[in-house]
């Protein structure tokens, strides 16, 4: 095989946020980065803080609280960890870029010095044989339509995940490491292949959505859902017959009509998040996915029985797809019911399974919750931040519940601080819009303004 050297010419980079939000996710998804939670977790934050317009307050302080959740009060030095995690991601990107990323057109840098990161545009790369040359690759851009081509490096990308399924199809589905699932994942390269037959941009659809299903918790940000509609209507847009793309445009717009307050704007969003689902399910009724997203929309409807019925269905046609038990786990706790949801996450916690970016750990620590077992809540929270598992306000306000609850008045007063500090926000109206038992959100913001937590003006 010729052994190739990438020849680069970079210069700043003048593009727009979802094309940076694009490399991200080709780097979350790659082999790479498969074992590495809490490093995409950190490359996460500071890409996302610096599209957010937020990158000049990027600190190792800031890292430390809001990806760790760790702070110097209580836990000696936690800058520490960052400039080690900083260190190690630098050098983990640039193995990135020397081998899968090699022809990565948008790259994120993180600079010695700092922490917030640096793209640049990389140049049409010359591919300099220095051995042997290899086979010719079958064509697989040469037919790509004219309008495709502004986002050459999402096509690479799809490829590059065909070439690494065995990492980045576990990474992006959650499946375990065990044979059953190897197999699965061998099974889903043949499908990868299908459907670069059909056609290049057909598979940059299904990569797209797929980048994009893993950043939709935690569930609270709503720029993170209005950027990964984004990409779910691109995919769209690609591959109108993608089950996919609609499925995640499903989710995504019901969860910004859970969050909305009443008014014409929710009511439009519940209107589209029911379209989105109803077009998914009708493309392919048989896709775990669409059935996840059919309940999702359900919920955000306010019909919990039919979300919880959806659910079940769906985890049952794929009861080793973290994602789709994330929105089971959720739903269930939407529903109020938590022993359901403690249940459907205690067996992974219990197996000390790897979950990745998904929010099955903040299910699990909710439950427990609102079960009244206050410590295994803080726990489960804690172990989430450090493995890299998603970080919001919603569980931030569960911890302070948890340690008001448990009667560590300082630990609670400190972090409501944070909370008001970090998201001012009507939390307890977030949480409230959610729940379908005013009951249970009003449990957790009389904890919270007993820590002395109080709703921006």
């Amino acid at each position: 095989m010729a052994k190739t050297d990438l020849t680069i010419e970079s210069s700043e980079f003048h593009g727009d946020s979802a094309q940076v939000l694009s490399a991200l996710s080709e780097i979350l998804a790659s082999a790479t980065f498969w074992n590495a939670d809490r490093l995409k977790s950190f490359l996460e934050y500071v890409v996302l803080e610096t599209v957010h317009g937020r990158g000049d307050g990027i600190r190792g302080k800031t890292i430390a609280q809001d990806v760790y959740g760790r702070r110097a009060e209580t836990d000696g030095d936690p800058e520490n960890v960052v400039r080690v995690d900083a260190r190690r991601l630098r050098r983990r990107l640039a193995e990135y870029y020397e081998d899968e990323g090699r022809n990565a057109k948008v790259r994120i840098h993180i600079d010695s010095g700092g922490y917030m990161p640096r793209f640049e545009t990389v140049s049409d790369a010359a591919l300099v044989e220095t051995d042997a040359p290899s086979p010719a690759p079958g064509p697989l851009l040469s037919d790509q339509p004219q309008h495709h081509r502004a986002l050459p490096y999402w096509v690479a990308g799809a490829a590059l995940i065909m070439l690494t399924a065995f990492g980045a199809t576990f990474f992006i589905y959650g499946f375990h490491t065990h044979s059953s699932e190897i197999s699965a994942s061998s099974d889903r390269l043949v499908e990868r292949q299908a459907i670069l037959e059909k056609s290049p941009a057909a598979l940059q659809a299904v990569n797209m959505a797929e980048q994009a299903r893993a950043l939709i918790f935690p569930i609270f940000d709503v720029e993170r859902q209005r950027l990964s509609l984004g990409f779910f209507k691109e995919a769209i847009r690609l591959d109108p017959d993608y089950a996919g793309g609609y499925a995640g445009a499903a989710q995504t717009t019901g969860t910004l009509a859970l969050l909305s307050p009443a008014g014409d704007q929710k009511e439009t969003l519940k209107s589209q998040a029911r379209s989105y689902a109803e077009k998914a399910v009708a493309l392919d009724p048989t896709d775990p996915w669409s059935q996840s997203a059919a309940s999702w929309a359900a919920m955000a409807n306010g019909d919990y029985a039919e979300a919880s019925r959806l659910s079940a269905r769906a985890n049952a046609m794929a009861p080793a797809d973290l994602h789709i038990l994330e929105i089971y786990g959720t739903v269930a706790l939407a529903n109020g019911d938590f022993q359901l949801a403690l249940d459907l996450s205690r067996p992974l916690i219990e197996a000390q399974e790897k979950l990745h970016r998904t929010a099955n750990r903040n299910v699990y620590a909710v439950a427990n919750f609102f079960l009244g077992n206050y410590a295994e809540t803080l726990q489960a929270l804690q172990i989430a931040a450090e493995q890299g598992e998603p970080v919001s306000s919603g569980m931030l306000a569960f911890k302070i519940a948890a340690h008001q609850a448990l009667g560590h008045t300082e630990a609670a007063q400190r972090h409501a601080k944070i909370l008001m500090d970090t998201w001012p926000i009507p939390i307890d109206e977030v949480i409230a819009r959610i729940m379908r038992d005013p009951a249970h959100p009003d449990r957790v913001a009389g904890y919270l303004k007993q820590a002395g937590w109080s709703p921006p003006d």
